[in-house]
């Protein structure tokens, strides 16, 4: 197994950080798209797909976190 480079292990949580604020700042948009009187269906569609996008993203990047983390830590010998 590969580990991966120190300089893309340390970005990866502010990367993750700045998805999340991106798909917050989407909710917000899609929850003020909501309380329109008429709320645009094509708007909504579109902006819940780039939220949805985001989200796999945030799971992508958090796995390749947790796993680089877990091939970082030793292995105690039993």
């Amino acid at each position: 197994m590969t580990t991966m480079p120190a300089r893309l292990r340390t970005g990866l949580p502010s990367k993750v950080a700045q998805l999340r604020r991106r798909r917050q700042q989407l909710a917000e948009q899609i929850n003020t798209e909501l309380r329109r009187p008429a709320p645009c269906g094509v708007a909504l569609k579109r902006l819940k797909r780039q939220r949805l996008r985001l989200k796999d993203q945030i799971a992508y990047y958090s796995a390749l976190l947790a796993n680089s983390e877990r091939s970082r830590k030793p292995v105690s010998a039993s």
